[in-house]
């Protein structure tokens, strides 16, 4: 909502009541990542856990309102290279030996807290008034929970905002998630218990070893982890609550437009988009970085640990959309973790790439989450096939791996009848061919059901 300057006083952020085009999203720096990078070979800092000692924009580097340092490079396998910014006149911004006084975090929330205060009141306001016209019209409302910065401003603003009866918190667990964000999930999940609020968690029955090595990799295109690790099982897990196959939820989303130009465009309010059927509330849309990280602050919220050893982001830990300084410092800091799910893109492309050095170039430069199609998929002999006959679409399945019954509950309700004949070693599907009109896109996820049950195990 609002700009931003570094201050030199409090070594901290200041905000004012001008308007930023856009964010360049800061984040509070640890001494672990600063150890990481190797600030500690030139300068001097207490080894504490508490307080940030500078800001990260990106690579740039702030200490006390002046940017000092610049990170270069980096990838999976590499740690981002060390560049510090000069002044006028050749000489390093920050010399070397400068004992480093971590950020007044206290003084900085002070100066803030009146814009602060107006955010955090607007929007209260409009998580509120969401839940007052839909309240006896939905089923339920739940927050959306990550473990991340943004889930935990959301969590806290909704907290205040309604009744803790009003609604339940789910945590969507991928299996992939930081070391970290469990830590966070277990305090949080104590907090809303201690507090009369409902806290689930919500887990797919695929482990995400058998479902990398089932689908391929996931890869920025090929997005399916979204749906198999994290809306699925929150759906199931909703309808196990509320005991309603099809009931209609507000999902309050800590989504901000400031992450991407795609989330830009986004409205505070949907039906649909997230999930078919239901609503969702992007509460806390219009905030940056600089004021989620004051908000945290001013309430002392818990913090993820994966944020103070670097990490600018907590979500899947090898996830596809990322790459460069990001994996370098998911590995670094969690490479048992990370290299369980680099063995499977291996062992899926060892086959068309042979040696180590070319696997690990494939992985290093974005192979694998290039991929456009099923080529490291393991399937042998085809299972499936459709075709256009009388009228219809008939859908043959034969000798399927695994239940088309679990995968057909991952589209929540079927907007058309169907019909499903045993044969002798299988099964037909057969749907009017007029619905491949009237419902394009969903016959498209129809039929992938019965791929995935014809082939995937």
């Amino acid at each position: 909502m609002y700009a931003y300057t570094h201050d030199a006083q409090t070594g901290g952020l200041l905000l004012n009541d001008s308007t930023p085009l856009f964010s360049k999203e800061p984040r509070p720096v640890y001494y672990r990542e600063l150890d990481i990078l190797g600030f500690d070979t030139h300068f001097n800092y207490t080894k504490q856990d508490e307080l940030p000692y500078m800001w990260a924009e990106a690579n740039c580097y702030w200490y006390r309102g002046r940017m000092v340092a610049k990170t270069k490079g980096g990838t999976l396998y590499t740690a981002p290279e060390l560049e510090f910014v000069l002044d006028a006149d050749g000489n390093r911004v920050l010399p070397d030996g400068e004992t480093l006084q971590p950020v007044d975090v206290a003084a900085m929330v002070e100066k803030n807290r009146e814009l602060l205060e107006v955010i955090e009141q607007i929007t209260i306001k409009k998580i509120f008034d969401v839940y007052n016209r839909y309240r006896k019209k939905l089923d339920c409302f739940h927050v959306a929970f990550s473990g991340g910065k943004d889930s935990i401003v959301l969590l806290d603003l909704v907290k205040k905002a309604l009744p803790k009866s009003g609604f339940i918190v789910v945590f969507g667990d991928t299996g992939m998630e930081f070391p970290d964000t469990y830590d966070v999930i277990d305090k949080v999940e104590k907090q809303c218990r201690t507090e009369g609020i409902e806290f689930y968690r919500a887990v797919s029955h695929f482990k995400p070893e058998e479902s990398w090595r089932l689908f391929g990799p996931p890869s920025r295109v090929l997005r399916w982890c979204c749906s198999v690790h994290k809306s699925a099982p929150q759906t199931l897990k909703l309808r196990e609550v509320l005991g309603k196959n099809d009931y209609v939820g507000m999902d309050y989303v800590g989504v901000r437009a400031h992450e991407s130009v795609t989330r830009a465009d986004y409205d505070y309010e949907n039906y649909g988009k997230k999930q078919k059927g239901q609503y969702s509330h992007n509460s806390i849309l219009e905030w940056s970085s600089a004021e989620i990280w004051m908000y945290i602050y001013a309430n002392n919220l818990i913090i993820n640990k994966a944020y103070k050893k670097g990490n600018s982001r907590v979500g899947c830990l090898f996830c596809p959309m990322g790459g460069g300084k990001g994996d370098a410092f998911q590995r670094l800091c969690y490479q048992k973790e990370v290299d369980r799910f680099i063995d499977i893109i291996k062992s899926t492309n060892a086959r068309d790439l042979g040696n180590s050095k070319a696997l690990e170039s494939y992985i290093t430069n974005g192979g694998w989450n290039a991929r456009k199609n099923g080529r490291d998929l393991n399937i042998s002999t085809p299972h499936y096939q459709d075709e256009i006959k009388d009228g219809k679409l008939l859908i043959t399945v034969s000798n399927p791996t695994t239940d088309w019954q679990e995968w057909i509950k991952t589209l929540g309700e079927i907007p058309f009848d169907y019909k499903l004949t045993k044969t002798k070693n299988g099964y037909t599907v057969e749907i009017p061919e007029r619905l491949l009109k009237e419902h394009p896109a969903f016959i498209k996820m129809f039929k992938q059901v019965f791929k995935k049950a014809a082939h995937l195990n």
